[in-house]
């Protein structure tokens, strides 16, 4: 069997911020020359947020499951120059519960992250050493899906060939022994900045790209307040809507993730609220008082319960709605993990 490449890097580069008069100096990677790193001024407002988090980029990658496929291979009663037809490689379970699970991954992302740049995500330093762990683990468990689906993947290129027929081309189909390559999880912390090497290059460049990372910090500190705010609102008017009855008087269904949901967000709440926003945090604590003790069943058959958590949870959204900011679209996202 060939030698195969690492499916799992890791590349740490621990948080390093140091404050110096009311600023934080943020580590900037050198460049290839092997240059040590420079440092940057980033200034208030995002000074805090420079301090509080750190950058890191996930990388998921597998096995493409699609094809385009030649029109003149199709017969259909419609102008062709219109269509656009593909196929499936694979009928695969297997490949199906990598997909899922890469949404897992994604979705504990989303969770525990900040939105930033495209393909970055702000991680807390309070929860630093937590992702770490839980990517890890995360990289063990998708390690053995991927081997479930190269086991089964000679078999799954044999049920192709009979299912497609005509369609089957043997060179969409890598060898076995090349599979495990197309499946690939990375992650690396890396550092937000100015190159230091710019400044010896030209000063005004340098002085120009330090004030743009500045103001990217600030208005990132002020975007991860009001997207907090808004998924807050989201989760609680949502809940406030599914406890109230419905047009027959009878209580409303709901899901478990009406309250795990909001509860899970509650829950990592401490180490995100990187912005200090205390109007947030007041309102976090009164949901969770609210809803201590309380668990979907409870709701569903306490109709005492049930009234008193929906009431508090209109109060609440109510409340939320005053602390949010109609504007246009985001320059700041939670962007999906490259594929």
């Amino acid at each position: 069997m060939a030698t195969q490449a690492p499916l799992f890097t890791t590349t740490l580069l621990q948080p390093s911020a140091s404050v110096i008069d009311g600023s934080t100096m943020a580590a900037i990677p050198g460049g290839d020359d092997g240059n040590k790193p420079g440092s940057v001024v980033i200034s208030d407002p995002g000074v805090d947020l420079a301090r509080k988090t750190v950058c890191i980029k996930v990388r998921l990658s597998t096995m493409g499951n699609s094809r385009k496929v030649s029109t003149s291979q199709i017969e259909a009663d419609a102008d062709k120059d219109l269509l656009r037809v593909s196929k499936h490689l694979v009928d695969s379970a297997e490949l199906k519960a990598i997909g899922r699970f890469d949404g897992e991954v994604r979705r504990f992302l989303y969770n525990i992250c900040l939105p930033f740049e495209i393909g970055i995500h702000l991680l807390p330093i309070a929860a630093l050493e937590t992702v770490e762990h839980r990517l890890r683990q995360f990289a063990e468990d998708r390690k053995e899906l991927v081997n479930a689906f190269v086991t089964a993947y000679p078999s799954l290129c044999q049920d192709a060939a009979k299912r497609l027929r005509g369609l089957y081309n043997p060179a969409d189909y890598p060898p076995v022994e090349d599979i495990e390559r197309e499946f690939g999880f990375s992650w690396q912390y890396v550092s937000f900045g100015v190159p230091d090497q710019l400044k010896g290059i030209s000063r005004e460049v340098w002085e120009q790209e330090r004030e743009k990372a500045a103001q990217r910090m600030a208005e990132a500190s002020a975007e991860i307040q009001q997207v907090l705010r808004e998924s807050m609102a989201k989760l609680v008017q949502h809940m406030a809507d599914r406890l109230k009855e419905g047009p027959d008087g009878k209580p409303l269904r709901f899901k478990e993730t009406t309250v795990s949901n909001l509860v899970e967000f509650l829950a990592n709440f401490e180490f995100r609220n990187v912005t200090d926003d205390t109007d947030l945090q007041a309102l976090v604590a009164q949901s969770r008082q609210l809803l201590q003790g309380v668990n979907a069943d409870d709701l569903r058959t306490t109709g005492d319960l049930r009234t008193k958590v929906g009431q508090g949870m209109v109060g609440i959204a109510a409340q939320l709605d005053t602390m949010l900011t109609r504007s246009g679209g985001r320059k700041f996202r939670f962007d999906e993990v490259e594929a």
